[in-house]
């Protein structure tokens, strides 16, 4: 009698858990749970051009705090801007996961690693993002001017 509970047990409950992951698993994908492609791009050494103090003036500035220290590894090659696609650039300093389009670009999210923070600056033909501590860091620079997208990463 008790093993023909417990099978029964064990079959509900896995009957559960297959259902609760079959409705969430659209929900988590494109975080760090889901199966985001990571893109890897040519990473360039040295502190990335500033952006101008024109394009500073009407930037949208946002920056935060990292909640929780993350592991990264960091990677290298050239992602295809396909449209709406989210790719995931990991950096030194974090990870940021941006959604390409074939003349435009949205940070989806950013991740930094414990004692880095999150800067964006975005205009009408680029958005850049930075994970830094002030002195090092990563920077994501995304740019559509009169050519499909283009992104370029920068360790410093």
């Amino acid at each position: 009698m008790r093993i023909r509970f417990a099978t029964a047990w064990c079959t509900a409950t896995l009957a559960g858990l297959a259902v609760s992951w079959w409705g969430v698993q659209h929900a988590v994908g494109g975080t760090a749970l889901g199966d985001a492609p990571v893109a890897a791009v040519p990473v360039r050494t040295g502190r990335p051009p500033a952006p101008s103090a024109t394009h500073r003036a009407g930037a949208a500035k946002r920056e935060t705090l990292s909640p929780s220290p993350r592991a990264t590894a960091s990677r290298s090659a050239t992602p295809a801007a396909e449209p709406g696609k989210r790719r995931t650039y990991t950096v030194r300093s974090g990870r940021v996961v941006l959604e390409l389009r074939e003349h435009g670009a949205r940070l989806v999210s950013a991740s930094p690693e414990q004692g880095f923070r999150v800067r964006e600056w975005r205009q009408d033909k680029w958005l850049r993002v930075e994970l830094t501590d002030g002195e090092h860091g990563s920077a994501v620079i995304a740019s559509w001017h009169d050519h499909p997208t283009l992104v370029q990463v920068y360790e410093y």
